[in-house]
């Protein structure tokens, strides 16, 4: 005789549900890694172009020219801005070189390394490791110029016209116009 009182699951049941969560979860995992890139590579060209404008804004500003620096080399990349010349992204803290813009009495930093954006790379067009982008005090003109950064997810483009408009347009990712 059956005892009707004693409801639950069998083993059977229970072990079919973990085999379909684990099939889903194995589906899932791809995709985060997808959206992981793209958030990785969007967040690079943002903070990117919003540094060029900031750059641009100073220049407009402080009625001084400014100089955004790009380094890259082999596996690590960096960019920075200050009004002089002399800028060098890899620079520490302490050294003459380092970007660096007077705000009244604060000393400010600028500059960003590749680590904060992991697998994502770094390139700008023509040849060197070195590029600069002049901003003038007059009207906020720029040197052209454009970068590529480049990870699993697609290609951004970030171009900087002669009246100093930075854009970003895209090779491949949907959510930017296209170049």
């Amino acid at each position: 005789m059956e005892d009707a009182r004693h409801s639950g699951f069998t083993l059977i049941e229970l072990l079919v549900t973990l085999a379909l969560a684990a099939v889903l979860a194995g589906l899932a995992v791809p995709a985060m890694g997808r959206f992981v890139d793209n958030a990785r590579l969007r967040s690079a060209g943002e903070a990117l172009a919003q540094q060029l404008q900031f750059a641009r804004n100073h220049a407009l500003s402080y009625q001084q020219a400014v100089y955004f620096s790009l380094s890259v080399s082999p596996g690590q990349w960096c960019y920075g801005w200050s009004d002089s010349e002399d800028c060098d992204c890899n620079a520490t803290a302490s050294a003459t070189a380092v970007c660096r813009t007077q705000d009244g009495n604060q000393n400010l930093i600028h500059r960003q390394l590749s680590t904060a954006f992991p697998a994502v790379q770094l390139n700008t067009k023509g040849s060197g490791t070195l590029r600069s982008v002049r901003f003038s005090p007059i009207r906020g003109t720029a040197s052209a110029d454009s970068f590529s950064l480049r990870n699993a997810a697609g290609e951004l483009r970030i171009i900087v016209s002669p009246l100093g408009r930075i854009r970003i347009c895209s090779i491949d990712n949907p959510g930017y116009p296209s170049c």
